[in-house]
């Protein structure tokens, strides 16, 4: 038995949850080229993002060397769905006009 580090191991996500960006990417994508709001996809990634800002911030109360891969992965997934937020706004602004 072993009790040495295992550096040599993949790093592991310290969160237990996946999220499908390039799905809502899609949508919000599929959404702009027909120039319709889509109001369903827009709540999910709204949700997606607090989801993903409470996960930040129950990381940032632990050792910054065991998160480092989890908050990159988590700062690349909101950045992406902020993205994807400002995308389906810019649609329900266009649509109230």
């Amino acid at each position: 038995m072993s009790l040495g580090s295992h550096s040599s191991a993949a790093p592991q996500r310290l969160f237990d949850w996946q999220l499908d960006v390039q799905r809502l990417e899609r949508e919000a994508k599929a959404a702009a080229a027909a120039s319709r709001a889509d109001p369903w996809t827009k709540v999910e990634a709204e949700c997606s993002l607090d989801l993903i800002e409470a996960e930040l911030v129950a990381l940032s109360k632990r050792d910054p060397r065991q998160v480092s891969d989890s908050v990159i992965e988590l700062r690349s997934w909101k950045a992406r769905v902020e993205r994807v937020i400002r995308m389906l706004d810019a649609l329900e602004e266009a649509d109230e006009r």
